[in-house]
């Protein structure tokens, strides 16, 4: 609501600027001039009008002759009936109105090159941002993605290959060929159980780090994990392995995956059915995650229930994700930051954002997957920790983002500022020089240099701000010292206040910054269709 309401001020101080503009150009210029000759007047007070001051009597020197055709009336009056005041030609400044709109143009064509050095500028600044803001995340920990709890329980089968062998050696030494040959023998592989239910509550904690003039947001989790597994019957294991032999229950392990272990501050003990297991690192024998950690846990084929816990703390950045391995998968977070992003394939079924922070809850069917709660190592899917669900803690566009976006007016503005450089300059029979428009059109890029250098500084509202008033204050004074005309000084003022209020407002509105943008376009546009409308063929 605030950004709308600035939007709308700076769209009616622009809208008064540009009225103001149409007046004074109005008064000034297209003033209208008495085209006849008022019914009262005489030959003798035509005649008297037309002389120039120079020739006006003195005392004492003779009249001069009458004319020849002073009794002609229809001599003496102009053959339209309209009699003109000329204008001479020192009032009117050299050139015509359309070599000044080439030129004009060819050299706002010309401050694209400084505008694509300040763009390139802005790109390899933001690049250096970026590269310091992973390399803060290699460090602190990057966008984490939990999998597991899996518990992994070996198991043997028998295997049997065939191949083709030589056959026996008939009497007489003969040979009856290639046969055959049949082998067994044991191979050891792991089943892949996933619980009947896993819940993850806990908070996440947003924090600053810096390194230099950059900033990075970064969090810290902590998260309470809580469910339960089921032991499969012995014909679902004979399902998920027909060559089953036997099953080690006492070598099972439980596997968590985490994308960046580095980043762990603590790890609590995992509660196994009330005992308290350590965890170790390391997720082998379990290849299809990249990292994690494992905690080697005890089975019985007479116990069918084992309920576990855990507490984790971990740094991250950007956002976390969960991979739903549950029959049934609960999640509940909440953090104080106020811009969530949910991500993910699966969006919470209740949210709550406010400007305290949010908290959200999500509910995951085990449906909703494409891989099955129990299976063997060797089938198990590669990329199944690419169905996931979480949030990032969305940070509003960067400065450089906001800066590349302005960057991308820079011509727009000043192609417009100066079509109402030279509406004045026709309303005032007083023009600047090429020079002096470069110098403006200069003035107006190096905002944005300004601008960049500021807001890597401090906060982007006052870097802008201090940056437009520079920009406006100089314009200013330098037009109206050019013109020799204060009131067109503060016209530019007003003019380019009401450009940058608007250009910041369209920079923060996001969602309609294209709407606000094509409004701006179509506003200035038409106003200057309007000041000029009036402008004719013949002074071109």
């Amino acid at each position: 609501m605030e950004v709308i309401l600035l939007s709308a001020a700076g769209l009616v101080v622009l809208l008064l600027a540009l009225f103001g503009a149409f007046c004074c150009v109005r008064r000034i210029f297209f003033r209208k001039r008495p085209l006849s000759l008022r019914p009262a007047e005489t030959e003798g007070q035509m005649a008297r009008k037309d002389k120039p001051e120079s020739a006006a009597l003195i005392p004492g020197d003779a009249a001069p002759a009458a004319r020849p055709d002073a009794a002609d009336g229809e001599n003496a009056r102009p053959p339209s009936g309209l009699r003109q005041r000329p204008i001479s030609a020192e009032s009117l400044p050299p050139g015509s109105p359309l070599s000044r709109f080439a030129i004009v143009a060819a050299i706002a064509l010309a401050l694209l090159i400084p505008l694509l050095l300040v763009q390139n500028l802005v790109d390899e600044r933001a690049s250096l941002y970026r590269n310091v803001v992973q390399d803060i995340s290699r460090t602190w920990g990057g966008q984490q993605q939990l999998t597991g709890p899996m518990l992994l329980i070996p198991y043997t089968e028998r295997q049997i290959t065939r191949r083709r062998g030589p056959g026996k050696e008939a009497t007489g030494g003969g040979n009856q060929g290639d046969e055959t040959i049949t082998e067994s023998h044991w191979a050891l592989g792991h089943f892949v159980l996933l619980p009947t239910r896993v819940d993850f509550s806990g908070g996440m904690v947003p924090q600053e780090r810096r390194r230099g003039i950059y900033r990075s947001l970064v969090y810290t989790a902590d998260l309470h994990l809580a469910g339960r597994f089921t032991l499969p019957p012995d014909d679902a294991l004979k399902r998920a392995a027909p060559a089953l032999e036997s099953v080690n229950y006492a070598g099972a392990y439980v596997v968590m995956g985490l994308s960046y272990p580095n980043a762990l501050r603590t790890v609590g003990p995992l509660v196994w059915n009330k005992a308290e297991l350590n965890a170790e690192p390391g997720i082998q024998p379990f290849s299809k995650l990249k990292n994690g950690f494992r905690i080697p846990v005890r089975l019985s084929p007479e116990i069918r229930e084992y309920t576990f816990s855990q507490h984790l703390v971990f740094n991250g950045s950007s956002g976390i994700r969960f991979t739903p391995v549950g029959g049934v998968t609960k999640i509940t977070l909440d953090s104080p930051w106020p811009h969530p992003s949910f991500q993910g394939d699966i969006l919470p079924v209740s949210r709550e954002v406010t400007d305290q922070g949010f908290k959200a809850a999500w509910e995951i069917p085990s449906l909703a997957r494409s891989y099955p709660n129990l299976g063997t190592l060797k089938s198990w899917p590669e990329n199944f920790t690419a169905f996931a669900a979480g949030v990032e803690l969305y940070e509003a566009a960067t400065h450089y983002h906001l800066i590349e976006r302005s960057v991308k007016y820079g011509i727009l503005f000043i192609g417009f500022t100066f079509l109402a450089f030279i509406i004045f300059e026709l309303g005032l029979r007083a023009r600047l020089h090429p020079v002096q428009y470069g110098l403006v059109g200069l003035a107006m890029v190096v905002f944005y240099l300004v601008l960049l250098s500021l807001s890597e500084h401090f906060s982007f509202l006052p870097s802008y701000a201090a940056a437009s008033a520079c920009t406006v204050l100089m314009i200013a004074l330098y037009v109206g010292a050019a013109l020799r005309n204060v009131r067109e000084g503060v016209g530019v003022g007003v003019l380019l206040t009401a450009l940058y209020t608007l250009l910041y407002a369209i920079l923060q509105m996001e969602d309609y910054a294209l709407l606000m943008g094509t409004a701006l376009v179509l506003v200035m546009l038409g106003a200057l269709m309007m000041v000029s409308r009036n402008l004719a063929f013949e002074r071109m």
